[in-house]
């Protein structure tokens, strides 16, 4: 009787002791940009990872834990993905995916276990873009001012972005190429970058 008794008990306390790591297991598991990385869709990833024979993995060519921060090689244009955590407990993940015709930015919301692409997300929905932001006027003949703020404010010109491997802002600079095609007089010194600074969960320009 104190023999089945003692086998009881012992077996009592391993299933407390296996139901107790795994419950730690489990709590002490985090999500970082690698865990977000895997839970993307084909058609956030470039086209030669998507369609790839190698699985994803093998294109990481910089997956920073620390900075939330990961970037893919292999192919003709630039692809890097980062995350802010939010303060109910979300995280705001963004993709660059670089193409031919310039970049697409990608945002999605994680949060408890699923990650959901938002569509209608805008870095610049409270943001109104200005001359002044990409280009030094002072550096400008006046004649072309005019002319010039009217194609950049109106957005003929691609913007590309720069997500962040280090502290929350987005670097935004004007394709200078095409905007010398039009104003060939512009120096190359007078263009400058945009900084988007993450500041209460609202994007400001700095």
């Amino acid at each position: 009787m104190k023999t089945t008794k003692k086998i009881f008990i012992m077996l009592a306390l391993f299933a407390m002791t296996v139901v107790g790591a795994t419950f730690c297991g489990n709590t002490q598991q985090e999500v970082n940009v690698k865990t977000l990385f895997d839970m993307l869709p084909y058609d956030a990833l470039p086209e030669h990872v998507a369609l790839g024979e190698l699985d994803r993995d093998e294109y990481i060519c910089e997956c920073d834990y620390e900075n939330g921060y990961l970037e893919l090689a292999g192919g003709h244009y630039e692809w890097q993905m980062c995350y802010w955590n939010l303060n109910d407990g979300r995280k705001l993940v963004a993709v660059n995916q670089g193409f031919e015709t310039g970049p697409r930015l990608l945002f999605f919301y994680y949060e408890e276990g699923e990650l959901r692409e938002d569509g209608d997300y805008s870095l610049w929905e409270d943001i109104t873009i200005n001359l002044e932001d990409f280009i030094d006027v002072s550096q400008l003949h006046p004649d072309i001012i005019d002319d010039l703020r009217e194609n950049v404010e109106s957005l003929k010109y691609i913007l590309y972005y720069q997500l962040p491997q280090e502290g929350t802002a987005i670097k935004v600079h004007i394709d200078y190429e095409e905007v010398i095609e039009d104003f060939e007089s512009i120096p190359y010194e007078a263009f400058k970058e945009l900084t988007l600074t993450w500041i209460d969960e609202k994007w400001v320009k700095q």
